[in-house]
């Protein structure tokens, strides 16, 4: 197991690009927590900030090949940050223009909302199931039950990172599957998953 005891941004992220899980550890905890402040001053909402959080890093993981050791890695993720959160905010949006759009039409019909809710659902529980095992469990655990890393890690007895790459493949595979469907799925599955 190779330990890194250095805190110079650069080696960090010269270890990072090598594929090192502990580079990455390590930039995480130096830069998590102010991420999460930030995020929270954006977002008002501890939910989004630590799933934008989530989202960022797996970016990081997945882009850690070309990132420049020599620029400044603070000021990559944070503008990262400040870009995933007006993508939230864009979509709060459109999501609101279309509820209204669908009250205004006057069709707004609870039964069908209803049955088009319980096919979404039906739709995304098929996705889930096409998932392997652990990354399904990972992913619900996170996703849907709310649990944090911590939680999870403690419960499975699997590291962060690990949980991390789970879900990561987890997103990618459910993307795929459920890409044709993707902005209905959102728009009737994101009040339903918030609801709770």
């Amino acid at each position: 197991m190779d330990i890194i005891q250095t805190t110079d941004e650069k080696e960090l992220l010269r270890r990072l690009q090598e594929g090192n899980e502990f580079a990455f550890k390590a930039l995480y905890e130096i830069y998590a927590p102010r991420l999460t402040m930030k995020l929270l001053q954006l977002l008002r909402s501890e939910e989004l900030a630590e799933d934008i959080l989530q989202d960022l890093f797996i970016k990081i993981w997945e882009v850690r090949h070309s990132i420049n050791p020599e620029l400044s890695f603070g000021a990559l993720v944070f503008k990262m940050a400040a870009n995933l959160s007006k993508n939230v905010y864009r979509r709060s949006v459109y999501d609101q223009l279309m509820r209204k759009q669908i009250n205004a039409d006057g069709s707004h019909n609870p039964i069908e909302e209803s049955l088009n809710q319980s096919e979404a659902k039906e739709l995304l529980y098929a996705a889930l199931n096409k998932l392997t095992p652990r990354q399904r469990e990972v992913y619900t655990m996170h996703k849907i039950d709310g649990l944090s890393y911590q939680e999870i890690s403690s419960r499975l007895n699997i590291s962060a990172s690990a949980i991390n790459h789970h879900i990561q493949e987890a997103n990618k595979q459910l993307r795929n599957i459920l890409r044709s469907n993707y902005i209905y799925l959102f728009a009737v599955l994101v009040p339903v998953f918030f609801e709770k």
